[in-house]
């Protein structure tokens, strides 16, 4: 949604000095509609002017996320972020740290450039946060049964994933 790029580019971005220097911001876009798809003319436009003007953007080849008939809420299908990690190995050689935040959430970045540095420094791989995990209706292949880890998440497919 590119109104709430505009939102983090005006507000939180210029609240911390070590974005665009020591720290990059990339808003992830699949260019793929969540039916697999491409997107319309007047999207592709849209897209093109807002790379163009601020170059943040990372446009990547998977699908956007879904309208998860099961909870009526967006659920992301993995594939962006797969999709994602695939483009930084690749455009990002030498970073250290990548980290993966939803829009409305807002990241202390000095604070978090000081803490992983801190981790660097142990030099033992690290994961920083939390997992969520699904399971995915058999049907249709859509992402359904979330809970911070399997069981969780395996007892919640029995409740909100589509009998078959």
């Amino acid at each position: 949604n590119s109104e709430r790029r505009q939102l983090l580019r005006e507000l939180w971005m210029p609240e911390y000095p070590n974005i665009g220097k020591t720290v990059g911001v990339h808003f992830v876009i699949g260019l793929l509609t969540y039916q697999g798809d491409g997107h319309d003319d007047q999207t592709v436009e849209r897209l093109y002017r807002e790379q163009r003007e601020y170059g943040d953007l990372a446009l990547v080849n998977a699908r956007e996320p879904t309208r998860d008939p099961y909870r009526g809420d967006p659920k992301c299908t993995g594939e962006k972020i797969v999709a994602w990690f695939q483009h930084l190995v690749v455009s990002h050689r030498g970073a250290r740290f990548f980290i993966k935040a939803d829009w409305d959430t807002w990241i202390h970045t000095t604070k978090l450039e000081h803490n992983l540095r801190l981790l660097a420094a142990a030099n033992e791989p690290a994961y920083f946060g939390n997992t969520l995990w699904c399971s995915y209706s058999v049907k249709d292949f859509q992402p359904c049964g979330y809970g911070f880890g399997p069981l969780q998440a395996a007892g919640a497919k029995k409740v909100e994933c589509p009998p078959l």
